[in-house]
This record gives structure tokens, C-alpha cells and sequence, in this order.
């Protein structure tokens, strides 16, 4: 990451067609029907720093969302392939006056997908930045869980039914699991210490998955600040 204040309005199309859409805490966002275009990359924004205001966040000088609040994931977004700048000013009719908490240039790739979320208690906020490449099967279902919770310890994800058989055994901040290819249906999880199955940190409402859908599981808030919750977005679906 680096820092820039050069401005293009490369977003201009993206905006003219609608794409401010934003999900709330617990509510899945669409998903792509199809992997992007071969000179396009698919980019999405999750506001996960727990004491934060709401936010507008910039693309080379271009707001893209507004007024974001802590635990909304965005749509994806397609742009085109290459570099932007990325800013997240506290949501304000004229945010140059307050200045970016977040100012770093990133680059997209064609044909990536990609999570851009804001973690971290806002005096410490960062950008953390995953690759997303679900591979969603007709007849199965994909989870993965993302560990945003800037103090909560290494997590287990386990379910209620069998809590010394975790499904992923240990996830640190700021990673991502893999994939896992489960049936569909509902399932009841918890988050666990890692190798701590007895000390449950949060647990879970049932999580309903559909075949031939892939779904991403984000881990938010504050252990110390009682805000851990999660964020359920669906990634993709077969086509």
C-alpha cells in the first residue's frame, strides 16, 4: 500500500449504474451470477471497525458509498482492471474536511474478486484486503469464515451438535479459512476459543446455506467492547 493523490474518475460508469446498494448486519448481499469480465475485477467493501462512525468511502476521488454504518457489507462492484485509490473519510457533507482514516492505493487484477473491509478500533483503523474465489457446485454448498475481530484470540468454528469437532480449528486475525464444501441446509456453529472447545466467544443463529451457492461468514466487533457479531455475504452462485 501506498498513498497517492492522484484522482481520475474511473468509477463514473459504476456509480451512473447503481451500484450504492448495501446490505445490513446479518443479511446476505447479492451475489455475482458469474466470475468478471476478463478486463474487469469484482470489488466489495465490509465496514468492520466496531467504534467507528458511519463512513463515505472514495475511489479515485469518486464516492462510491455513503453513510455506511459498522456491519454493512456492499454489493460487488465491477470496475475495471488496475489501480485505485481507496478512501474512507467519516461520513460528513464535505468529507475533504475531516480527512481519510483510510488512504491507501490498491490494485485489482481482471478477473479477481476481492473484499476491501475496515477493521480495527478507528484510533488503529486498517484496510485489510482478501481474495474471494468461490467455486460454487450445483449440488453443494461453500462456507468460509473470515476473523475480522481485531482482539478477539484464534477462533475454532464448531458445530453446537459435536463442539470437540471443530470444522475449522484455528483462524487468526485478520485471516480468512478456506472453502469448505458442505451440504445444503441449517446449520447451528459456534465460535470457539481455538482448542478452547469449552469457552464459546459467540454462538451462532442458524446459518441456512443453499446448493450451488458459495457464502462468506465474517467475524466483526469488539470482544472487549460486547460488539462481536457476524456478517453473512454470499459470494457467488453457480451459474
Amino acid at each position: 500500500m501506498r498513498t497517492t493523490t492522484r484522482r481520475p474518475a474511473l468509477f463514473a460508469g459504476v456509480i451512473a449504474a447503481s451500484l450504492l446498494s448495501v446490505s445490513a448486519i446479518g443479511v446476505t448481499a447479492q451475489s455475482p451470477s458469474a466470475e468478471p469480465m476478463a478486463d474487469t475485477a469484482k470489488v466489495r467493501v465490509l465496514h468492520a471497525s466496531p467504534d467507528a462512525p458511519a463512513v463515505d468511502i472514495y475511489a479515485n476521488g469518486a464516492e462510491i458509498l455513503s453513510d455506511v454504518p459498522f456491519g454493512v457489507i456492499s454489493d460487488y462492484l465491477e470496475v475495471p482492471a488496475g489501480e485505485y485509490q481507496i478512501q474512507v473519510f467519516v461520513a460528513s457533507p464535505d468529507p475533504a474536511t475531516e480527512g481519510a482514516v483510510i488512504d491507501a492505493v490498491l490494485t485489482f487484477a481482471a478477473g479477481t474478486m476481492t473484499t476491501v473491509a475496515a477493521t480495527n478500533d478507528v484510533a488503529t483503523i486498517e484496510a485489510q484486503v482478501i481474495t474471494d474465489a468461490p467455486a460454487p457446485v450445483a449440488d453443494m454448498a461453500q462456507i468460509r469464515v473470515v476473523h475480522f475481530s481485531a482482539d478477539a484470540p484464534a477462533v475454532a468454528i464448531a458445530p453446537d451438535a459435536t463442539p470437540k469437532k471443530p470444522l475449522i480449528k484455528k483462524l487468526a486475525y485478520p485471516k480468512a479459512s478456506k472453502y469448505l464444501t458442505v451440504p445444503a441446509g441449517e446449520y447451528d456453529l459456534q465460535v470457539q476459543v481455538a482448542g478452547k472447545p469449552k469457552q464459546v466467544a459467540l454462538d451462532l443463529d442458524p446459518l441456512t446455506v443453499e446448493a450451488g451457492t458459495s457464502y462468506s461468514v465474517f467475524a466483526i466487533g469488539s470482544v472487549a467492547g460486547g460488539t462481536l457479531t457476524v456478517v453473512v455475504a454470499e459470494d457467488a452462485a453457480a451459474g
